[in-house]
């Protein structure tokens, strides 16, 4: 945010809130590990910046291991804000997550508003990746705007 430049940059970052481990009562266990943060980088005000599951540098990823099937829900935040209360809106839609191979091939596409059943297996790691948009106003100030995500997994019959 120079005079140079003459625009209003913001800088948005959007951090993640995850569980490390969820052990149940019986020898089933996942391992939930946080990879990397879902970043929108700087934003222009009055233009919308979308996320994509593919865009490897700014989207987020958590790393899930374990067998059987778990049962994966997001709690999204309807936007981003400031420690002074400023806010820039998030939108999340159908086929922003996505499930991956640690190779990087695309397993499915996940819908973050909806629980999605995952299949593990054989201890394999999968990366679960989330993506979204932010929307700034023409009025939108500059500053830092973070917001968080939790990450449920459940295991059915545990």
């Amino acid at each position: 945010m120079t005079s140079r430049t003459g625009l209003r940059l913001l800088f948005a970052l959007l951090l993640a809130s995850w569980a490390v481990r969820a052990d149940a009562q019986s020898q089933k266990s996942v391992s939930i590990t946080p990879v990397q943060s879902l970043s929108f980088g700087l934003l222009l005000p009055g233009l919308r910046e979308a996320v994509r599951v593919t865009d490897v540098s700014r989207r987020a990823v958590v790393a899930l291991a374990g067998n059987g099937p778990v049962d994966v829900a997001l709690v999204l935040p309807s936007s981003m804000e400031t420690a002074t209360g400023e806010r820039i809106p998030l939108q999340f839609s159908a086929g922003d997550a996505a499930l991956l191979t640690t190779s990087g091939s695309t397993i499915g596409t996940l819908d973050p508003l909806q629980v999605n059943r995952v299949q593990l297996g054989n201890d394999r790691t999968v990366l679960f990746v989330l993506g979204g948009t932010a929307i700034t106003a023409a009025t939108t100030r500059p500053g830092h705007y973070t917001a968080r995500v939790a990450l449920l997994v459940n295991q059915p019959g545990t």
